[in-house]
């Protein structure tokens, strides 16, 4: 049996060895306070120049046009998404592509108001078509450095970026004949960029189930267009929504509830086999209890996909 797992920065991937075979059945947006995280002082957008000349030698991870140290982009657009996300738009020198391979991530560096270095991965919604920017969909947590240091940043402001190796670690086309997806709340964005190759590559024929949980049916990100890929999926991809928070159930909620727990995997899994594997993408609290913190190699003894029977 094929059995491996790769940690992927803020992406987890692994290849179920064995399920058991008794399988067990599963049981109007706000605007956020303003933060007390200050800017230092921008120039205009109009002032903003991209070059990247001063690191046109350095180091590079990948494909991506980002290299291994930090570099300056400026924010040319933003928009909000619902009551807590925000979309922004960082410009790219000569109207060049991202060019970031499928999943991979990109390092985010901000101040709190002391000065303090943070660092956080994000993965872009937008694909390499898009030339001379890049898309980021972020999530505003109260005390989230790099989220509120970026939902107060004005067009012109620059935000440091980098992408490393580690970041990197695997690539369409995956080779494997079906996928399991489990993703919460803003983990749906690396699988946004796995699923934009899945469903829009002529001739894949792979078939993916994403196991999506987030707290209430508002919380959802990029509904419409995950809607819109299961439309042209010609039935290949489907998608399970959890919702946490029981007190905000719609009356025609017809997904599970609670959590993406073992139940769930087990139900809605692929069978095991040496052509699947699974995907993980979600909060520290996710990790821990599916697979194991994102920074290990292995997938932690005791953890739910563990118990299943993935291993490295």
């Amino acid at each position: 049996m094929f059995a491996s797992c790769m940690n992927l920065g803020n992406l987890r991937f692994s290849a179920l060895k064995d399920i058991a075979k008794n399988l067990v059945p599963a049981t109007a947006s706000r605007t956020l306070p303003r933060s007390m995280w200050t800017l230092p002082s921008s120039r205009p957008a109009q002032e903003a120049v991209i070059t990247f000349d001063d690191v046109k030698d350095a180091e590079r991870a990948s494909s991506c046009i980002l290299p291994t140290t930090w570099v300056d982009c400026p924010l040319v657009g933003s928009s909000q998404y619902n009551h807590d996300t925000y979309i922004f738009e960082f410009g790219l020198p000569d109207g060049k592509s991202l060019d970031l391979p499928t999943c991979a991530c990109l390092l985010v560096r901000a101040f709190d108001k002391e000065g303090k270095e943070a660092v956080r991965p994000y993965t872009p919604i937008s694909n390499n078509a898009m030339l001379g920017k890049f898309q980021l969909m972020i999530k505003v947590y109260e005390q989230g450095v790099v989220s509120q240091y970026c939902k107060n940043m004005k067009i012109g402001d620059v935000l440091s970026f980098k992408h490393i190796t580690f970041n990197c670690k695997i690539r369409y086309p995956f080779g494997k004949k079906s996928i399991t997806m489990c993703g919460g709340g803003s983990g749906i964005t690396p699988m946004y960029q796995a699923l934009q190759c899945l469903i829009d590559t002529p001739g894949d024929e792979t078939d993916i189930t994403l196991l999506l949980g987030n707290k209430s049916k508002a919380d959802i990100l990029l509904k419409d267009e995950l809607d819109g890929m299961v439309a042209r999926s010609n039935g290949r991809l489907k998608i399970v929504h959890v919702l946490s928070d029981a007190n905000s159930l719609p009356n025609d909620w017809t997904g599970e509830t609670g959590f993406i727990d073992k139940a769930k995997i087990e139900k809605y899994a692929y069978p095991a086999a040496p052509d699947t594997c699974v995907f993980v993408c979600g909060v520290p609290q996710m990790y821990e209890m599916l697979c194991g913190p994102r920074t290990e190699k292995e997938v932690k003894e005791g953890s739910i996909l563990a118990q299943l029977g993935a291993s490295l």
